[in-house]
């Protein structure tokens, strides 16, 4: 019983193998002929495939040529290339399945498929030139350019597929509304991620700055190194990279240090109270100008701050390049240094904190009674 059962099933499965390789139903186990058949369909799809290429090819041979003799876009020659090449593809496709017994209508699906493709391939090239052109007129960051250029590749991609779905007989509004369904729960459970990806488009639509940009948010200084979609990085001058979502960004005061071609800046120095402020000044400005760290135009300037108890205190005021905010610190220390030495060498006193003490003297007439 069970030899008869294994020999049943070797049976039941050579005449599957058999069916599934193209045999029609009714036929004998004639693996020859089997083969022979298959042998057949596969020497007419190769020569149909290596003359198609040889069509394509030459096509392709002929844009190149008339590309270069008149100059064309690079951009066109390649787009018909690559549809000289789909359609290539194609042909070849429904060569192959037709030769296997595909059926004429899985064959037309499978034509409408492929030109529906087409189409939208088409459509994804020159739509996105066209409008990475229209975006280069108005200095549009490269961010933002590059966000939208994903936005619409996205778009098209999701209208293909549920184009290229309905040439197969899929009901399209069903499954974008389960795709609408899942959106929804998507963004519910994606909220934060939501608000920092809003936000990020805001930064780089209204540009409060750029990369290589120095700003100040919040408590954080530094050089613009990213802008991205959730985050924004900056470097500060100890090189530590700091990463700050962007809905933090679009919140917070952000000082943009170098939005323009000079900055100003301050530091403060005293001098005693009986000190002449002018020579002073002059004795400061005098030796600014010998440094080349501070702009000639606008100058710097020295003027009063206020009066302390201990001294006169002396705003300096300088201008530097947006290149130097790095160096920042140390260009305000410098400036420390070189302003002791301009009050040393002209001999113009600097208080320090001291106490004197006055002692009580008695009166001429307490000395004369004595």
């Amino acid at each position: 019983m069970l030899e008869s059962l294994f020999d049943e099933f070797l049976n039941t499965l050579k005449r599957s193998i058999f069916l599934s390789l193209g045999a029609p139903e009714g036929h004998e186990l004639n693996w020859n002929a089997l083969a022979a058949s298959i042998l057949s369909k596969l020497f007419i799809s190769i020569l149909l495939i290596g003359l198609f290429w040889l069509i394509s090819r030459g096509l392709r041979l002929a844009i190149n040529a008339i590309s270069k003799r008149f100059n064309s876009n690079p951009v066109m020659v390649n787009l018909i290339n690559n549809i000289i090449q789909c359609f290539w593809i194609l042909a070849s496709a429904i060569t192959v399945l037709s030769q296997f017994g595909v059926s004429d209508k899985v064959l037309q699906a499978i034509s409408r498929a492929a030109i529906v493709s087409l189409l939208f391939y088409i459509i994804w090239t020159l739509f996105t030139k066209l409008t990475m052109r229209f975006l280069d007129r108005f200095y549009i960051d490269d961010s933002l350019k590059q966000l939208l250029r994903n936005i619409i590749s996205v778009l098209l991609v999701i209208l293909g597929i549920a184009a290229i779905m309905a040439q197969f007989g899929f009901n399209i509004i069903s499954i974008m509304a389960g795709l609408g369904i899942v959106g929804i729960a998507v963004s519910f459970a994606a909220q934060s991620t939501l608000s920092n990806f809003i936000a990020g488009i805001t930064i780089l639509i209204e540009r409060p700055f750029q990369i290589g940009d120095w700003v100040r948010i919040n408590k954080f200084e530094g050089q613009i190194t990213q802008i991205l979609l959730r985050t924004t990085q900056i470097r500060n001058r100890d090189n530590l990279l700091i990463i700050i979502p962007n809905s933090t960004v679009a919140n917070a005061e952000v000082t943009n240090l170098t939005a323009h071609e000079r900055m100003r800046f301050e530091s403060f120095c005293r001098v005693s109270l009986h000190e002449d402020i002018e020579r002073a000044r002059t004795a400061i400005l005098n030796r600014l100008a010998l440094e080349d760290a501070y702009l000639k135009t606008p100058a710097p300037s020295v003027d009063v701050h206020e009066f302390a108890e201990s001294g006169i205190v002396l705003i300096v005021r300088y201008w530097l390049m947006p290149y130097q905010m790095e160096r920042l610190p140390r260009i305000q220390e410098k400036l420390l240094e070189q302003i002791k030495e301009a009050l040393r060498d002209a001999e113009i006193a600097v208080p320090f904190p001291h106490i004197k003490l006055l002692t009580e003297q008695s009166s001429p007439q307490n000395s004369k009674g004595s």
